[in-house]
């Protein structure tokens, strides 16, 4: 179990490393058509972690998720 583990954390770190790399080039393609500055890779993952911390702070808690569809509370009727 504990082996399945790391296999989804070395996945998700691939991906983000691919990610991150797809973001980079498309970045500065773009930039080379419109004459937009370059970007480096150091600015790729500052936009990843802002955009981390943007879907923290505007998206709602599981709390409220589960409260609004019913949850693991029992209704006061049963």
């Amino acid at each position: 179990m504990r082996n399945l583990d790391q296999k989804y954390y070395l996945y998700a770190i691939g991906l983000f490393i691919l990610a991150s790399v797809a973001g980079l080039w498309s970045w500065n393609t773009l930039a080379e058509l419109f004459s937009l500055p370059q970007a480096h890779y150091r600015h790729v993952l500052a936009a990843f972690v802002l955009l981390l911390i943007l879907r923290q702070g505007l998206s709602p808690g599981h709390r409220t998720v589960r409260r609004k569809f019913g949850g693991d509370h029992e209704h006061p009727d049963h």
